[in-house]
C-alpha cells in the first residue's frame, strides 16, 4: 500500500506500518555508537522520503551559545564541510530556526518562519537568512528542539524533505506520520544523549579517567596512590595529563568538564557494569 502526500506530489511512498515503526525505533534505542544510531535514524527517516538532516548536541550552552564549538555533536547528511559552514562561521546565530529552537521544545514546521517572516515579526538579519536560503533553493523542512532537565543540555533537529517537495507536502506529510517521526528523533536523542560526547579535544586514557573518577569521589591523591598501587607522583602525572586533554587548570574543573561530557564512570563497549 502507499500514500500520497500533498495534492501535487507524483510519487507515492510506500506507508510504513506500526509493527515495522516500532521494531525502527526499538533498534534505535539498541544502537551502541553514535554512527549505528545515526544511521538507523536516516534510514527510518527514509521511509518517509526525509533525505536531508542536521542533528547538534551540546552540553556546555550558556543562553543562546553553543559554548566551546570543540565540545559539540554535529551529525549532518550534507557533507562533511556543513559544520565549518553552518557553526564554525557562526551563520548558525543568523539563524531563526536555531533561536526558535534555543527559545523553545517541541515541533515547528519552516512554514512557521516563512510567515512569521513576512508578517514582519522577525529581525532582519534572520529575514535575510530565509531570503539566502530561499535563493540557494532549500526544501521544505521541520525543526525539532528536544527538552532538557539541564540548562547546559541541548539538541535539536533539522529535516528536509525531497528537493521538488512544498512547504504544504511537507505539512501534510506530518499531519499523517508526525508522531512517528518525532517519536523516532527523540529515541535516537535520548540514546545518544547517554553516551559519551566526543570531542576534538584529545580524548581521556584510561588511566588519566581513572584517576580523575577516584578524585570525584571524594579519593586524596595519597588514598588513590593506595587504592591503586602508584606513587603519588604517578597519580598526579596521570592528573596533569587530564587536566592538559580537557585544556583546564584545575583537577576540579577537569571533573567537572569530563562529567558534563559525560566522559567519567563510563561503562565501556563490551563490559559488563
Amino acid at each position: 500500500m502507499g500514500r500520497t502526500i500533498g495534492a501535487k506530489t507524483r510519487e507515492t511512498l510506500a506507508t510504513p506500518d506500526v509493527q515495522m515503526l516500532m521494531h525502527q525505533t526499538a533498534r534505535i534505542l539498541k544502537g551502541t555508537s553514535y554512527g549505528e544510531v545515526w544511521a538507523l535514524l536516516l534510514e527510518g527517516l527514509g521511509f518517509f522520503g526525509i533525505t536531508g538532516v542536521r542533528y547538534g548536541l551540546t552540553r556546555s550552552r550558556y543562553g543562546m551559545s553553543l559554548g566551546d564549538l570543540q565540545d559539540i555533536l554535529f551529525l549532518s547528511t550534507l557533507g562533511t564541510q556543513d559544520f565549518t559552514d553552518y557553526i564554525e562561521t557562526g551563520l548558525y546565530r543568523r539563524s531563526p530556526h536555531y533561536r526558535w529552537m534555543a527559545q523553545n521544545d517541541g515541533v515547528v514546521s519552516w512554514g512557521w518562519f516563512v510567515t512569521e517572516a513576512a508578517a514582519g515579526r522577525l529581525p532582519d538579519e534572520e529575514i535575510k537568512f530565509l531570503q539566502e536560503m530561499e535563493a540557494v533553493g532549500q526544501p521544505a523542512g521541520y525543526l525539532l528542539s528536544f527538552p532538557s532537565d539541564t540548562t547546559r543540555l541541548k539538541g535539536g533537529l533539522g529535516m528536509m524533505g525531497r528537493r521538488d517537495w512544498s512547504q504544504g507536502q511537507m505539512d501534510a506529510l506530518w499531519v499523517v506520520h508526525g508522531e512517528a517521526i518525532e517519536a523516532m528523533c527523540i529515541a535516537a536523542h535520548l540514546n545518544i544523549t547517554r553516551m559519551p560526547l566526543p570531542s576534538k579535544r584529545n580524548p581521556l586514557r584510561p588511566r588519566q579517567r581513572e584517576m580523575l573518577e577516584w578524585i570525584a569521589d571524594g579519593k586524596s591523591m595519597q588514598d588513590v596512590a593506595v587504592l591503586t598501587g602508584l606513587s603519588v607522583a604517578t597519580v598526579e602525572k596521570h592528573l596533569r595529563g587530564a587536566r592538559d586533554a580537557l585544556d583546564v587548570e584545575t583537577t576540579a574543573q577537569a571533573i567537572a568538564r569530563a562529567s558534563l561530557l559525560g566522559q567519567l564512570f563510563v561503562v565501556e563497549e563490551g563490559t559488563a557494569p
